[in-house]
């Protein structure tokens, strides 16, 4: 039992060593309400936007690749509406910033719902990237109001009305009263202002009685155009029935789209992706869940089935026949025949010419051989036979040519 308790907490380190050192561990964006995709069915979800929208008869495409792949999912080169919310949980890249920028001058419209004025539960705990996004995505920049007392009271009851009605009069807001957002959670106030040379109209205002902040504009971008909007969550599936929050969006796209333009939602960026995102990959429950499967098993294998003892053997001595006979099957599929006989001469030639403290270079010492009384004429014929047959390349037997050198070994002492 104390051997596999040991075990155990050998493979417990070694696994949290391997998980320190080599698994990735993306950072967590600290938020778990769902983000405002297409596809997403709960309150914060835009899939009754989509749902509509398909029933009008109105082409909608989900956007789950990069803003440079833009051109390829539109279809057509202009009058589509890009609908983006921040925000984002995948950031954006220098280089789609770039490719969104072109594809809007060339004619299409990108409609964005930033979470400034309200904050829906998906945004919680964005951080000054939003403003990084907002800032990379338009043609504005946003400065933090100071609050009054009342908007701070308000703020800390929690959930809050935003009230949005019309500044002017616009084909946006045609038919449009009032606009009703609600947010979850506090929020601050921003004041939006166009980017240096930027044309852009206030469309829509704070219903208020101490507040009168734009909260909506629309800007030219050469042949296409931007439509900012300080709230996220007016267009959501808990909000688009509300006041004349669905008259809104059905003017946006009225107005933006062309006959044969399409309404594409960013999901991309809000983590529905077809691309490879390792982010997305380790922080999928599945591959945790598979992870833990795999290392019950192997637990339950080591810990289990697995013997951590080897069973003893009694001891026995070392054969020296087997251990011959396995060398000498080894020499015998390695080195051929004509080899072998060669080297049997050679060392022992070479072991006379050690001897006689002679240059040891394989030569047969004849002379020195014929003159031992002990070696018998007919043993020494027998071994210039072989020497002579082995030196033509013929075969010899191995066994009687080793046996021979034997005998000779013995008579010269």
């Amino acid at each position: 039992m104390r051997q596999r308790a040991a075990t155990l907490l050998l493979v417990l380190g070694a696994l949290a060593v391997f998980y320190a050192l080599f698994f990735p561990k993306p950072a967590s964006s600290g938020n778990s309400a769902p983000p405002p995709l297409s596809t997403e069915s709960g309150p914060d979800g835009l899939a009754g936007a989509w749902q509509w929208l398909r029933l009008e008869r109105v082409p909608v495409v989900s956007l789950r690749e990069r803003y440079d792949q833009l051109e390829r999912i539109a279809g057509v080169g202009t009058g589509n509406v890009l609908i983006v919310s921040l925000p984002q949980r995948l950031p954006m890249n220098r280089g789609e910033a770039e490719a969104l920028s072109r594809w809007i001058e060339r004619g299409n419209t990108l409609l964005v719902l930033a979470a400034l004025d309200d904050t829906p539960r998906w945004a919680s705990g964005a951080g000054p990237r939003l403003l990084a996004d907002l800032m990379g995505i338009t043609h504005f920049t946003f400065t933090l109001r100071p609050s009054s007392p009342a908007e701070n009271l308000r703020s800390l009851a929690g959930s809050t009305t935003l009230l949005i009605e019309p500044r002017g009069s616009h084909p946006l807001l045609a038919g449009v009263q009032r606009v009703q957002d609600v947010s979850e959670l506090p929020a601050s106030h921003w004041i939006g202002t166009p980017s240096p040379g930027t044309t852009a109209l206030a469309i829509a205002q704070q219903q208020a009685p101490d507040v009168r902040d734009a909260v909506m504009w629309i800007a030219p971008r050469r042949a296409g155009q931007e439509i900012v909007c300080a709230f996220a969550a007016a267009f959501s599936n808990a909000q688009i029935d509300h006041a004349d929050n669905a008259r809104l969006l059905a003017n946006i796209i009225a107005w933006s789209r062309a006959s044969a333009g399409r309404v594409i939602f960013d999901d991309a960026h809000q983590g529905l992706v077809d691309f490879y995102d390792p982010r997305a990959f380790f922080a999928d429950p599945r591959l945790h869940a598979t992870l833990w499967w795999i290392l019950g098993m192997w637990f339950v294998w080591v810990l289990g089935s697995q013997a951590l003892r080897s069973r003893q053997v009694a001891w026995r001595p070392v054969d020296e026949t087997a251990l011959i006979d396995a060398s000498g099957r080894f020499f015998s599929v390695r080195v051929s025949g004509g080899e072998a006989a060669r080297g049997l001469l050679k060392n022992f030639f070479d072991d006379i010419h050690r001897r006689l403290r002679q240059a040891q270079d394989g030569t047969p010492p004849w002379e020195w051989l014929a003159a031992q009384a002990a070696v018998t004429p007919a043993a020494l014929a027998r071994l210039r036979e072989s020497e002579a047959t082995v030196a033509a390349g013929k075969r010899v037997s191995l066994t009687r040519l080793h046996n021979l050198l034997v005998r000779i070994r013995r008579s010269i002492g």
